[in-house]
């Protein structure tokens, strides 16, 4: 089995998308959300080369929000990591969410811890790079699937711009819209007053912990 491990609102659909577009394969999203359907069904404003139609599923990538350990067959893994000080208060609108619901603080280190004892092949990618190095994003990409479709990797090199902005426009599937405009400080700029000095703590005893060592180096936190 194959999944894409990310706390929400991290890029999900966005690695979703091409890697349907390279694979020329679809992912599948949440099976309790009906919405959350295969990336090339979606309606786009202009027509994407997918060329999606017989596929063997058991090649086909599924996606998680939360760590599934409880399935024991996953042979390959694609971890999406977002700066924390942006992601919690994100999807917690500005709430001190540290151990609670399904989107808790907590879920989100439960989710590196995943990666991090993850013993199959693994690929690590950082929202804010996916955005801002889009072409090293394709290219890791493109290796990590064992791909050998030369001609569509540089389809979507030559189109990059395009289909960024044409991912971002998709109609039919659920997710919660680009809120921040792909600015990568948008968030933790709009903390209250009210929580910072305890949110900012959380993050700051988190990051002194050997495992989260990596999210406090790539963020300077």
């Amino acid at each position: 089995m194959k999944i894409i491990l990310s706390y929400p609102r991290c890029g999900n659909h966005l690695v979703r998308f091409f890697i349907e577009l390279l694979s020329e394969l679809p992912t599948f999203g949440h099976k309790f959300t009906k919405q959350d359907v295969e990336i090339y069904k979606n309606k786009f404003d202009k027509k994407i080369p997918f060329n999606i139609s017989k596929y063997n599923k058991n090649e086909c990538y599924q996606k998680f929000h939360n760590a599934p350990t409880h399935i024991k067959n996953i042979n390959k893994l694609i971890f999406i990591v977002r700066n924390p000080k942006e992601v919690l208060l994100n999807m917690n609108k500005y709430k001190l969410n540290i151990d609670g619901n399904w989107y808790s603080f907590q879920r989100y280190f439960d989710d590196i811890d995943y990666y991090n004892n993850f013993k199959g092949e693994k690929l690590l990618l950082f929202y804010e790079d996916i955005l801002t190095n889009k072409i090293t994003f394709v290219n890791m990409l493109y290796e990590f699937l064992n791909l050998q479709k030369e001609d569509k990797k540089k389809y979507v090199l030559d189109n990059i711009e395009e289909l960024y902005i044409l991912s971002l426009n998709g109609k039919g599937r659920a997710w919660g819209g680009n809120n921040s405009n792909n600015k990568l400080n948008y968030y933790y700029e709009k903390i209250p007053e009210n929580i910072k000095e305890d949110f900012d703590k959380y993050i700051k005893d988190k990051m002194e912990l050997e495992q989260y060592l990596f999210v406090k180096s790539i963020y300077n936190l």
